[in-house]
């Protein structure tokens, strides 16, 4: 997108190719590439140049078990910088016990978080609008804002998630 120092790149489908818009005599502080879930060649082939990681795991047994393996896959790969992005928290739900919460998942997976993202309703609105998250007022988009503004270095806190069971 022009100005804002963002490009969207085609993935590569070969380990040694780089994604085509990608030029490797430009130089970039971060190249996000959006793995498919599982680990397959589809995460093979993305993880493969990677030097650092962002791993994005749902509040769910299944999904904290799949972040889990992946983990030990980039850390076997001498990834070094792995970060955790934990997506669609729903606070009323761990305070009734009915999910695991960003504690436990930090707890199980030990690795630092970059980003907690609650369930947010206005996601689902911004995309059938075609509207980008981050340009509304919703926690989820909030919660992007504030994920990106850590990953450029910033010390951002964490916030503070209403956790009252549903009554």
């Amino acid at each position: 997108t022009p100005g804002c120092g963002l490009r969207r790149l085609i993935a590569a489908t070969e380990r040694s190719e780089l994604p085509s818009g990608l030029n490797a005599n430009e130089k970039f502080d971060r190249i996000l590439i959006d793995s498919p879930a599982g680990i397959e060649a589809g995460f093979r082939t993305a993880a493969a140049p990677a030097q650092g990681a962002l791993v994005v795991v749902n509040p769910e047994v299944s999904s904290v078990r799949d972040a889990d393996r992946i983990i030990g896959l980039l850390e076997a790969q001498q990834v070094t910088e792995i970060r955790l992005v934990v997506n669609r928290l729903r606070p009323k739900m761990v305070a009734s016990g009915n999910m695991l919460s960003e504690g436990d998942i930090l707890d199980i997976l030990g690795v630092k978080p970059i980003g907690i993202i609650p369930e947010d309703e206005g996601i689902i609105v911004s995309t059938n609008v075609g509207e980008p998250a981050v340009l509304g007022k919703t926690k989820a988009g909030e919660a992007f804002m504030a994920t990106a503004r850590r990953l450029k270095g910033e010390e951002v806190p964490y916030p503070k998630f209403e956790e009252r069971s549903e009554e």
